[in-house]
């Protein structure tokens, strides 16, 4: 009782449920109690869910048995419909019949005229029961000796991709041809049902067989004017079969057409059975129909691989056969070229030009997709050959290079990314300039071989490795010249970087020259900067020698000093040997010869033209130094008892140092060091003996072997 009055408290129109909170809460003395009617109204809820669910499943039950109900009305109802169609037939029959009358004089007459009325009357009844299931081609029936010839379900294509789209029935009358789609609310038991889509004549349509290529098999393909649509067969007795009676169909109506023309003719001349050429372009009928007694105007049919090349062209291009595409394409041309041109000839010669616009589209976006890859395999360039040899068949050289070399630098940079940081910034410069160098050489040679003879082509490449050889030379020049790098390290490495750059004169190809003026002004700037360095070295020795004699301690500490100098060139005189511990060169002299020999070594290493005048001027300023610093020892007084040191060190100087630096000066520019003989000249004293002292002789091999410029 309690809930039904819950029931008509929540099924009232002015129902409030703050209103209805408040009372019971007013009502209710406790929570025990307020507990009891929060479970009644849960079960109250519970309830009415449950109901709920079974209203539902009823509706949806009854909803299925009304179904069942409609399909099985709408099966009586189609077969009320052939019964009604068949009395009605029935009843024509008779009626005409009838309306005849018996006339025994004229009664052979009148058989025929009634077999001629039940006939057409028949053929339309068939027709009407034929497509009364189609909606919208009642109206066919009205055509006076319309008969149906073939029918049957296709599936149709799409005419690019030949992917399947949708079924349809097809009806193949005397005189047109009519597309039936299917419906999707066709009755599930009773016959199918269509509707009509499109009608067309056969006066003006044409029947292409589609050869069987890939997925699409079975195909015959329907030309009509602004419309192309492509069909598949379910088997291929039913493809024969629709070729066959669309060829019968369409001789038969231009038979007809012909006896009509010449009725007055045949009324003399029996009717002679000739079957004019089918206007269908198939594979059993290639010609086109024409009247064969107007020979003034017969133009000789094309082959039937002209009337199928857009479609051929369209499907090696989508399925990515572009050589057979191009071959393709160029027979046709040749054809065409040659051809009597007609109206046929000049559409097909339209979509033979469209179609080589889009092969070359298509190529030139595979190259632009390869270059703009985010990961370049090794054979990049040789598997993009193959599609730029096609865009140079094509007459798209320039074209084809541009992209090309935009795939090599694609390629170039992917392979320089693999480089890491990971040692010394010697070893790292060393390895990306053998790898970019050697990879630039191996791309310059993969182009000539896709672009022989073509010159315009390769001055593209010559300016392509150019703007390569300038980025690298930037990207080196940042990682060079910093000041952490000593002038022997920086001398190293672009002595590397010049021979890996000299492996792009096998192509016939010299960077050198814009290698060398890249890098001019900051390799200047490092040589006069090492010869300033030199000169404050040098004069903190001179301020703190002291002008005694070096001694090394132990003979092996004397044999590897004298072996150093001697691999340096610069080896002690014999004279100065003795059998102690002991040289008679300072230790400024002994610094002095390395860091000269060592400044000028690097100095010659990196020699050009541009750059003797600041190679001068760092060797001169060095040596400079140690001469005045002689010149003044030689002439103090307060080194008296020192004066045979002091000779000692200006002959090793003059005699050794400086004749060693004019040799290597020499071997490298062909050229006297006249600066550094008028330095020479300078040390001037009274030898302590009557011999001049000779340097011992060298065992190591001299480190410039040519007279020419690096």
């Amino acid at each position: 009782m309690a809930d039904n009055n819950l029931v008509k408290v929540f099924a009232a129109e002015d129902f409030n449920p703050e209103k209805f909170v408040k009372e019971l809460s007013a009502q209710c003395i406790g929570a025990d109690e307020l507990r009891q009617q929060r479970a009644k109204i849960q079960e109250l809820a519970n309830n009415t869910s449950a109901q709920l669910k079974r209203n539902v499943y009823q509706n949806y039950m009854q909803f299925i048995e009304t179904a069942k109900e409609i399909s099985h009305l709408e099966s009586e109802m189609y077969q009320l419909s052939q019964l009604l169609s068949e009395q009605r037939a029935l009843l024509s029959m008779l009626g005409s019949t009838r309306t005849a009358g018996v006339v025994f004089e004229d009664l052979s007459q009148q058989e025929n005229s009634a077999n001629s009325v039940s006939k057409e009357e028949e053929q339309k009844q068939k027709l009407i029961q034929l497509i009364e299931n189609v909606e919208g081609a009642l109206s066919l029936a009205e055509t006076p000796g319309r008969i149906c010839l073939h029918e049957g379900s296709l599936l149709e294509l799409d005419p690019i991709e030949g992917t399947p789209l949708k079924r349809i029935h097809a009806y193949l009358f005397n005189d047109v041809l009519m597309i039936a789609s299917w419906l999707a609310n066709g009755g599930r038991r009773g016959p199918p049902r269509y509707k009509m889509q499109a009608v067309y004549n056969l006066e003006s349509l044409a029947i292409v067989n589609v050869r069987d290529h890939g997925t699409v098999k079975l195909a015959f393909k329907l030309l009509a004017f602004s419309d192309t649509r492509v069909f598949q067969c379910p088997t291929a007795t039913s493809k024969k079969e629709w070729l066959d009676k669309c060829e019968q169909a369409k001789r038969a109506k231009l038979a007809e057409e012909n006896s009509t023309d010449n009725a007055p003719d045949n009324d003399k001349h029996p009717k002679e059975d000739k079957a004019a050429p089918s206007r269908s372009m198939s594979l059993d009928s290639n010609t086109l129909g024409m009247d064969d007694d107007d020979d003034s105007e017969y133009h000789e049919p094309p082959p039937e691989w002209v009337l199928e090349v857009a479609e051929d062209l369209d499907s090696c291009i989508a399925q990515r056969h572009f050589e057979e595409a191009y071959s393709l394409l160029e027979k046709a041309k040749v054809y065409l070229k040659d051809a009597q041109p007609i109206p046929l000839l000049t559409e097909i010669q339209t979509k033979v030009n469209d179609r080589g616009r889009s092969l070359v589209n298509v190529l030139t976006k595979e190259l632009e997709s390869s270059a703009e890859a985010k990961s370049l395999q090794g054979g990049g360039l040789r598997s993009a050959r193959r599609t730029v040899k096609l865009l140079i068949k094509l007459n798209r050289s320039a074209q084809a290079c541009h992209l090309y070399l935009r795939l090599c630098s694609a390629v170039l940079k992917a392979r320089l990314k693999r480089i890491k940081r990971e040692s010394t910034t010697m070893a790292y410069v060393k390895q990306l300039s053998a790898i970019a160098f050697s990879n630039i050489v191996e791309i310059a040679r993969e182009f000539l071989k896709t672009f022989p003879q073509s010159a315009n082509c390769t001055s593209g490449l010559i300016v392509w490795c150019s703007q390569e050889v300038k980025h690298l030379t930037s990207h080196l020049a940042e990682q060079l010249f910093v000041p952490q790098i000593t002038l022997s390290v920086l001398v190293e490495c672009i002595v590397a970087v010049r021979g890996h750059c000299d492996q792009l004169t096998q192509l016939g190809m010299d960077f050198r020259y814009q290698l060398d003026g890249q890098i001019r002004s900051p390799l200047a700037k490092a040589i006069q900067d090492a010869g300033e360095s030199c000169v404050d070295t040098m004069k903190r020795h001179v301020a703190e020698d002291t002008w005694r004699p070096t001694n090394l301690e132990t003979s092996q500490n004397l044999q590897k000093l004298l072996s150093e100098l001697d691999e340096l060139g610069i080896g002690v005189p014999s004279s100065y040997a003795t059998n102690d511990c002991w040289i008679p060169l300072t230790h400024n002299t002994l610094t002095f010869s390395k860091i000269y020999i060592s400044l000028l070594e690097d100095c010659l290493s990196v020699a050009i033209p541009e750059l003797m005048s600041t190679i001068d001027n760092a060797l001169v300023s060095v040596m400079r130094v140690e001469v005045q610093h002689l010149i003044v020892s030689l002439t103090d007084p307060k080194l008296k008892q020192e004066r045979k040191l002091v000779q000692n060190n200006a002959a090793y100087v003059r005699d050794i140092i400086i004749a060693r630096g004019m040799e290597l000066y020499k071997s490298v520019t062909n050229q006297k060091f006249t600066k550094l003989l008028t330095l020479k000249e300078q040390i001037v004293f009274e030898s302590p003996s009557p011999t001049k002292p000779k340097p011992a002789p060298r065992t190591s091999i001299p480190k410039y072997s040519t007279t020419e410029y690096l």
